[in-house]
């Protein structure tokens, strides 16, 4: 008897949870601890989870290539907290410390001092001020560590000099939590014929072994790899004693191990790091390939998140700025886990000197991203707390704009090594030509200035105008000297003609993405998206979401089931940094495992499915009103869960009729009706049988 299509959102992530490579249960995961709350500087944490994901990536890993440009936490914090109620408070301090408190009544006192220990502080009643002045160690930050029912309250920090600021404290345990990743589950690597152990999927985390021989590890996202000489694996295999026996120094992203001890156990279990989800995202569809796909997109997703969302777990174990950019769409369908997000933005949105990732177009992707942020999860909070900061951001990059508003960076010192002219990178396989202006360049900066403009008009900042109109002027000039009349579409450099152009699809696909086409897609322009390629996951899923834009919800389909599928068909679950070519899939970067097989930038299905299928897209932030349009195409059934802010939207719609839940705190849109949750709607299919009952009653 066939399956019943899942309705209801227990449903439908049930029927995903079946097609996921995921090799753990939810349930297992315990999340990091939280018995005690950590006071940061502003802007502190996210700096130093950054500084500990590079530097354990760099001793992991035999061939990383990230810029050492990124901005580091300050030795030095003031905290100041006020005073609930009567009683003892014991506090954890990270650095040498000196603590005071003054009372209403004025007088003020020394408390306690000392270095890396807890202070004992007797609070004489509410409104007590208590301050501390903490200096860390090098490499560490300083931090205070209270119980969760501490009776102090209304924190705020303030770093060289500054004013105080209003600071949230952070869920942790006896030590800060940026030296924990967000949870932990055990899984189970199970001998399999042929001398290795297999995960099920990719994952990054720790193998023990028992008591006995010191172990030879070797570890890879394929069995090619697991098995290669240690040479010529991405990964160092170094072992640890510990109390129970043997692991590895540093968590390892694989699949698969091999072990070389006296006795080969017959299973190894490993300590995962791994992100809790409390409220998944779901999409399934009657195409079991395309919810295969989705499923994979997610899992990729979630084992990338890391407390900052990494590269991939393998190699590039660090967060990269246009990677986010298109991580953050899929996240919001996929995990719902906006805090990942922000931090990453506040991390990668202070380098030490330079672009942010030591490239020029990530500085771009960064303010793309940072209004993405906000409008796929809400956090006004975020875009007021930001808005001075992403107006001197984009300041300091229009200093790269001429009269025209064209963009011109220069290299800069500590850029990325494989960026070209300018330190602009765009995508893998992409050659700029020097002294020539790309319009794909033009085209996302265009897409920056807008993205800043938003961001910053919905706090009411001065900047939001200035943006703008420099985003007017760059348009202005792109059409002037971008724009082939004769074949209705982008050129690849600004003054070049139609005999000497390529068809640009980096041009063209940004263009709708920034904008450029609000009144409909050229034919020229979509002909160039259609038959163009890209050269990662990471520009494939933007070029797609053009070509939903241009109407071409089958194709975009299509193209999905075909390039992500093959990396499903592959193996080894999860999707990879580029698509299979058909020669050597494992190697790249002139090594023969240079390939990461789990990377962020290649879960763009986790958003481009359920836009395509089912048209759900936010027309507010935060999915406060949002719409769906089903396009079913070829398919007989879709559903779908999106973890918004104010709640789970879930849809599902086959060929007669559709529902949405709308949750308390937003609306659907449909036609020139407004439904305000928490309610259902539900409605027939124009041309099904349901609607043509419906219009005779």
């Amino acid at each position: 008897m066939p399956q019943q299509p899942p309705r209801s959102a227990a449903e439908v992530r049930r029927w995903v949870r079946a097609r996921s490579p995921q090799p753990f249960d939810d349930a297992d995961v315990v999340p990091r601890e939280s018995h005690r709350r950590w006071a940061y500087g502003p802007d502190q944490y996210e700096l130093a989870l950054l500084g500990r994901l590079v530097d354990e990536g760099f001793a992991a890993n035999r061939h990383v290539h990230y810029p050492r440009n990124h901005g580091r936490p300050l030795p030095r914090a003031r905290f100041r907290a006020i005073a609930t109620g009567r009683g003892r408070v014991t506090v954890r301090i990270v650095g040498r410390f000196e603590v005071s408190m003054r009372t209403d009544a004025g007088r003020s006192a020394d408390v306690a001092d000392g270095a890396d220990s807890d202070a004992v502080i007797d609070l004489p009643g509410p409104g007590a001020v208590v301050e501390f002045d903490v200096t860390a160690r090098p490499g560490e930050v300083p931090a205070v560590g209270v119980p969760v029912d501490a009776l102090l309250g209304r924190w705020a920090a303030g770093l060289r000099g500054g004013p105080w600021r209003s600071i949230d404290l952070r869920a942790g345990g006896d030590r800060p939590p940026h030296l924990d990743p967000p949870g932990r589950v055990e899984v189970v690597a199970s001998r399999m014929p042929g001398g290795f152990y297999d995960l099920g999927a990719p994952i990054l985390g720790t193998p023990r072994f028992p008591p006995g021989a010191e172990p030879e590890v070797g570890s890879g996202e394929s069995p090619a790899e697991a098995r290669a000489d240690e040479a010529d694996r991405e990964t160092r295999h170094d072992v640890i004693r510990t109390a129970e026996g043997w692991a590895t120094r540093h968590p390892l992203g694989f699949r698969y191990l091999t072990v070389a001890t006296g006795e080969a156990p017959e299973l190894v279990r490993v300590d995962a790091d791994i992100a809790p989800l409390a409220r998944p995202g779901a999409f399934a569809c009657s195409d079991d390939r395309l919810t295969r796909i989705w499923a994979s997109a997610q899992y990729t997703l979630r084992a990338c998140d890391q407390g900052l969302m990494v590269d991939g777990i393998k190699r590039d174990r660090m967060p990269w700025a246009g990677d986010q950019a298109l991580s953050t769409l899929a996240n919001a369908f996929a995990l719902g886990d906006g805090g990942v997000v922000a931090d990453g933005l506040v991390a990668l949105g202070r380098p030490d000197h330079g672009y942010v990732n030591g490239i020029a177009d990530y500085s771009l992707w960064w303010v793309v991203n940072a209004d993405l942020y906000v409008r796929y999860f809400g956090d006004l909070a975020f875009a007021a707390r930001e808005a001075d900061h992403v107006d001197a951001f984009v300041a300091d990059l229009a200093r790269f704009a001429d009269d025209r508003g064209i963009f011109r960076p220069k290299a800069q010192r500590g850029g990325f090594v494989d960026s070209g002219p300018g330190s602009v990178f765009l995508d893998w396989g992409l050659a700029i030509e020097d002294g020539r202006d790309p319009v794909a360049l033009q085209m996302l900066w265009s897409w920056a200035l807008r993205s800043a403009a938003r961001l910053l008009g919905r706090v009411d900042h001065r900047g939001g105008a200035r943006w703008a109109a420099l985003a007017d002027r760059v348009e202005a000039t792109v059409r002037s000297d971008g724009w082939l009349q004769a074949t209705d579409r982008w050129a690849d450099y600004l003054g070049a003609d139609a005999a000497s152009a390529s068809p640009a699809p980096y041009a063209n696909f940004l263009a709708v993405l920034a904008g450029l086409h609000p009144d409909g897609v050229p034919d020229g322009v979509s002909s160039s998206i259609r038959t163009g390629t890209a050269g990662t996951p990471f520009m494939t899923a933007f070029r797609l979401r053009a070509r939903l834009a241009a109407g071409e919800h089958e194709a975009v389909l299509d193209e999905i089931s075909r390039r992500w599928g093959a990396m499903l068909d592959i193996g080894p679950g999860t999707f990879w940094e580029e698509m299979p070519t058909g020669g050597d899939d494992l190697a790249m970067y002139g090594r023969p495992f240079g390939r990461s097989l789990c990377h962020a930038w290649a879960a763009g299905p986790a958003a481009l499915l359920p836009e395509a299928v089912l048209g759900l897209r936010p027309l507010d932030d935060g999915w406060a009103r949002f719409e769906v349009e089903p396009r079913l195409g070829g398919l007989s059934w879709a559903s779908a869960v999106v973890p918004g802010p104010a709640g789970d939207v879930v849809v599902h719609t086959d060929a007669e009729r559709v529902r949405v839940e709308v949750p308390a705190g937003a609306a659907l849109v449909r036609g020139g009706r407004t439904e305000v949750g928490p309610a259902v709607a539900e409605w027939a299919i124009p041309g099904s049988v349901a609607s043509v009952a419906a219009g005779s009653l």
